[in-house]
């Protein structure tokens, strides 16, 4: 399935983000990943639970019915099932089949969000979780805040396209935080280590961005490096360091680094469900760039210009039966990468052959 292999969705023996801590209630919640239907609800003890959607008598979607305590009550025909998943009342018969239960996958919550393993239970390892601490995402240097979320019109790997390849902001985001007169950004550098793709971005000498200046309390011209890491197959966190210039000397004085926050999880083979949060080092009091980010029009727009790009691409490949024609450029390199790692981890969960990663097998054309 493009820009994959055909046949290749995803790999379903990772964890992926299924919702914002904060979403899950006492009122069933449903959620499409990985192309199936699943419901998320809270416990009387808060304990979250994630079943599979459909009720197996005539398959009605179980987000529409009630709890009754901590069981889910179909509203079709009554069925119960409890958070384990089995079945615990068919109001027109005594006996319950075995084969009457509901699929319950394996949750862990870390920082502000819901993790999900849709694969095989047993391989369920919580340690394969990126590792928040070392993303920065409970440091606390930093404020960081989540909660913003779309469902894409697109398929999951062209938002990790995105996400990966910064050069789309000067020109893509244009009319909204990229507008700083910068330019295209370069990408010195990409480094790839088991399934974590590295990357380095930088602008030497632009204006400071508008939706910065409210920060930072400065408005004249800056640096700024990006170190991106992808955490295949779902997390991307990018550390964004801005330093001001003087304009007489040429030297950097540090002002304050951000945290871009990203998670993407597969929904259907043709959207994806996007989180996003920030998170900044510096004034850890009012305003709070995660605030401006649910706040600001700009940056809105901004956000709403990458869902738009990935929209108009998946409407491409619709109207090319399913693949389009790509040069690949060398800015492409840490895209090329992140999918090759997806590639192999499917693979390697179908019986395909896998192989490591070198970074030669990375480089696109030219």
């Amino acid at each position: 399935m493009y820009p994959l292999e055909d046949g290749c969705f995803a790999p379903r023996n990772q964890w992926y983000v299924a919702a914002w801590l904060s979403e899950i209630s006492r009122t069933p919640k449903e959620r499409m990943i990985l192309d199936e239907p699943v419901i998320l609800y809270r416990t009387q003890a808060d304990e979250i639970v994630a079943l599979a959607g459909l009720c197996p008598h005539r398959g009605f979607p179980l987000a529409s019915g009630k709890l009754i305590g901590d069981d889910i009550e179909c509203p079709y025909h009554g069925l119960r099932f409890g958070p384990d998943g089995a079945c615990t009342l068919i109001p027109s018969q005594d006996t319950i089949p075995a084969a009457c239960r509901l699929r319950s996958y394996p949750v862990a919550a870390r920082w502000q969000w819901l993790w999900i393993w849709m694969g095989d239970p047993a391989l369920a390892d919580e340690t394969l979780i990126p590792d928040h601490v070392e993303a920065k995402l409970v440091d606390t240097d930093f404020r960081n805040a989540g909660g913003n979320y779309y469902l894409v019109p697109g398929r999951y790997v062209l938002l990790h396209d995105n996400l990966l390849d910064l050069n789309h902001v000067p020109f893509l985001h244009r009319d909204s935080f990229g507008g700083d007169g910068g330019g295209a950004i370069q990408v010195p550098e990409v480094t790839v280590h088991e399934n974590i793709v590295t990357c380095s971005f930088s602008q030497p000498n632009i204006a400071c961005p508008p939706f910065l200046s409210e920060l930072l309390g400065y408005d004249g011209p800056v640096a700024r490096q990006y170190i991106s890491y992808f955490y295949a197959p779902c997390m991307h966190v990018i550390w964004d360091s801005i330093s001001k210039l003087d304009p007489e000397t040429g030297k950097a004085e540090p002002l304050g680094a951000l945290l871009h926050i990203h998670a993407v999880t597969p929904a259907t083979k043709n959207t994806a469900h996007y989180f996003q949060g920030e998170g900044q080092d510096f004034s850890h009091t009012e305003p709070c760039l995660a605030e401006v980010f649910r706040s600001s029009e700009l940056v809105s727009k901004a956000l709403d210009e990458d869902v738009s790009a990935t929209r108009l691409i998946e409407q491409s490949i619709a109207a090319c039966h399913g693949r389009i024609p790509e040069i690949l450029l060398k800015a492409d390199k840490a895209a090329v990468l992140g999918r090759r790692i997806l590639q192999a981890m499917i693979r390697a969960e179908d019986g395909g052959q896998s192989h490591r990663l070198e970074p030669a097998d990375a480089m696109p054309a030219a």
